[in-house]
């Protein structure tokens, strides 16, 4: 058998005869991210597999993380990439505590962590959701993608009450020119 067709044999037997023990372990596995020697590897994996069954336990596993913890940015990566793919059908739980742990490390830090929670917080369309976004605006400081996701959170939630917030960037000069140009890009569309 060539080294190809041995291949398309193990996907085939994970992918298709076995899949549901497959999506059992890699539930399983989400919930214990320190075995994962390396979870950027897995988030991709995840990602590609595009099965909204995994979304539950990504935010569940998110939710009760410290800001420090290495697996933390990789697992919000594959649960923005699933959510971005699942449809409006598709039913997931959202820990209680879930937006509020988003809110602390979107206020109270910069960068990485900052930037991918507040790109997961975008689907959340709420009141509170609205309210963490409009409050990290107030601030600079902070890496440009960050405030950009908090712009299209508020503009997916109410687009018409919203977009005066783009247009009014996009005139402040003391603002990242990052910033301002992603904010007349919206103003154009």
């Amino acid at each position: 058998m060539t080294d190809t067709n041995h291949k398309l044999n193990i996907l085939y037997d994970l992918l298709v005869d076995n899949f549901a023990i497959l999506k059992t372990e890699l539930i399983d596995l989400i919930a214990q991210p320190s075995k994962i020697d390396n979870t950027n590897k897995f988030a991709s994996l995840l990602s590609e597999l595009k099965n909204p069954d995994f979304i539950a336990p990504l935010l569940l596993q998110i939710s009760l993380a410290e800001r420090n913890v290495a697996w933390l940015t990789d697992y919000l990566y594959a649960a923005i990439n699933l959510i971005e793919e699942s449809s409006f059908d598709d039913e997931f739980d959202v820990p209680p505590n879930f937006i509020s742990k988003l809110e602390s490390w979107i206020i109270d830090n910069k960068g990485e962590l900052s930037w991918k929670a507040a790109n997961l917080l975008k689907y959340f369309e709420s009141e509170s959701a609205e309210k963490i976004q409009l409050k990290k605006l107030e601030e600079r400081g902070d890496f440009f993608l960050t405030y950009a996701e908090c712009i299209l959170g508020l503009l997916r939630y109410n687009k018409t009450k919203h977009i005066h917030i783009a247009k009014d960037i996009a005139a402040d000069e003391t603002r990242d020119n990052k910033l301002r140009e992603f904010c007349q890009d919206i103003m154009t569309k």
